[in-house]
C-alpha cells in the first residue's frame, strides 16, 4: 500500500464512532474530490454507496457548462470510478427541492438588493439535509462528501475546523452544521492538501486525477446573473433609477438595482474625481448608492437566520468573524438580538460586506455559527 493511501486511512480508523463495514452514502459530484473521497471509503472496507445529485436541467447551458460542477459528464466520470473500484452509484432527482431552496434563494436574494450565496444554500439543503434524509431511507449512519474542513469530538460534542489545508479550506461554507449532523458527517479529506489529493487519486487508480476544478455557479452558465433572472423571467419591474451619492446628490442614472452589487467599480457609468463603488443597493427606493473607496468600510454588521454549532447563543460573544468565503477573520463581538438575529461589531473596519453573504464566527480555526448579513453600517 502506497504510503499516501495509509496516511489517507488513518483518520477514518481513528474516527470514534465510524465501525468497519458501516454503510456510507458519499456525494459524488463527478469531481477529483468527491471521486477520491468515495473511492477512499471503499478501499478503507465501508460499504460504500455513490449519489450524484440530479440538481436542474443542464441542456440549457451549452459551452456553459464548462467549468461547472454536477454536469452531465460529471456524473459519467463519477458512474465510472464507482464500476472501476466496485460500490453501486446512483443518480437521484433533487431539480424540485433545488429549484425551491437555491435558485428561487438566487432570485429573491438579487430582488431584494441584495447578494446571494446559492453556494451555501445548497451546502445546507441538497448535500447534508437532502442526502441525510436518503440516508436514512438507506439505513446509512453516514453521509460523505469530499469538502475541506474537519469535524472532531471531545468529550459529549463534536467540533467543526477549518481543514489542515488553509487555501482549500471550505468550513466557511459549512456553518449551518448542528451537533445531530456532525455525527453523521464525514469529510475524509481533511488533513490533506489539493496535491496530495491529487496523488492519492493516482494511488487508487481514478481516471480523473488530474480533472481540472469547477468555479463556477452551477446553474447560470455562461452569462451574467442578470442575463440569468431575465431569462427566468423574473427581472424586477422597477426600471431605470438614480444613482447617488451618500450626501443624496444625483450623479447619473442605473438600468435597474438588481444588476448591481455592493463593492462593485465597473458598470456604473458615471463620471467622478475618485474612483466610485457601489456602496449600498436599495430595491424600495430604486436607488443605487455610490461612493468613494473610504466609504465602503464600516464598523459593525447585523445577520439573521443564526445558526449555531454548538448551543444557542445567549449572551455577547467574543470570536472572530469572516464575512466573505477567501476573506480573512477579523476580531469581533457578537450581540444577540432575539428572534434570530444578532450584531456583530468588529474590532477594526471591514471593507464592503453585502447583505445577502454570510458572516461566520470562528475561534482557534473551530467554525462556531453563522448567519445571512441584511443590515450593515453602510446603510445607515
Amino acid at each position: 500500500m502506497s504510503s499516501i493511501l495509509e496516511r489517507a486511512l488513518e483518520p477514518l480508523r481513528a474516527h470514534p464512532t465510524l465501525k468497519a463495514g458501516d454503510r456510507v452514502v458519499a456525494a459524488m459530484s463527478g469531481g477529483v474530490d468527491s471521486s477520491v473521497m468515495a473511492a477512499l471509503l471503499h478501499r478503507a472496507g465501508y460499504e460504500v454507496i455513490g449519489i450524484s445529485m440530479q440538481l436542474f436541467d443542464k441542456t440549457g447551458l451549452g459551452s456553459g457548462a464548462e467549468g461547472r460542477c454536477c454536469t452531465l459528464d460529471d456524473f459519467q466520470d463519477a458512474r465510472r470510478v464507482a464500476f472501476e473500484q466496485g460500490f453501486p452509484h446512483y443518480v437521484l432527482d433533487f431539480e424540485q427541492r433545488f429549484q425551491d431552496f437555491v435558485i428561487e434563494g438566487f432570485i429573491q436574494g438579487y430582488e431584494a438588493g441584495e447578494t446571494p450565496s446559492p453556494c451555501i444554500r445548497c451546502n445546507q439543503h441538497l448535500k447534508f439535509d437532502a442526502l441525510m434524509d436518503r440516508a436514512n431511507a438507506l439505513d446509512a449512519p453516514f453521509v460523505a462528501t469530499g469538502h475541506y474542513a474537519s469535524i472532531h469530538r471531545s468529550a459529549d460534542r463534536w467540533h467543526l475546523r477549518k481543514a489542515a489545508d488553509l487555501n482549500k479550506d471550505q468550513s466557511y461554507y459549512l456553518f449551518h452544521h448542528t451537533q445531530a449532523t456532525l455525527a453523521r458527517t464525514l469529510f475524509p479529506l481533511s488533513h490533506l492538501s489539493k496535491p496530495e489529493v491529487r496523488e492519492l487519486g493516482r494511488a487508487l487508480g481514478l481516471h480523473l486525477a488530474e480533472k481540472a476544478e469547477s468555479q463556477e455557479i452551477c446553474f447560470v452558465g455562461d452569462q451574467r446573473y442578470d442575463g440569468f433572472l431575465e431569462d427566468q423571467g423574473r427581472a424586477p419591474e422597477a426600471g431605470p433609477g438614480p444613482i447617488r451619492l451618500l450626501d443624496g446628490r444625483e450623479i447619473g442614472r442605473h438600468e435597474g438595482y438588481w444588476r448591481y452589487t455592493v463593492g462593485q467599480r465597473k458598470g456604473l457609468g458615471v463620471a467622478h474625481s475618485e474612483p466610485l463603488y457601489v456602496v449600498r443597493v436599495d430595491r424600495d427606493s430604486n436607488t443605487v448608492w455610490a461612493g468613494v473607496e473610504s466609504e465602503l468600510w464600516t464598523e459593525h454588521v447585523e445577520a439573521r437566520e443564526m445558526s449555531w454549532v454548538a448551543s444557542n447563543l445567549e449572551g455577547p460573544l467574543a470570536c472572530e468573524a469572516r464575512i466573505r468565503s477567501r476573506g480573512l477573520e477579523a476580531e469581533a463581538l457578537v450581540i444577540p438580538l432575539g428572534d434570530g438575529r444578532a450584531k456583530v461589531c468588529f474590532a477594526l473596519p471591514q471593507r464592503a460586506p453585502a447583505p445577502g453573504q454570510a458572516v461566520v464566527f470562528y475561534r482557534d480555526c473551530e467554525v462556531l455559527g453563522g448567519g445571512w448579513i441584511d443590515r450593515t453600517g453602510l446603510m445607515a
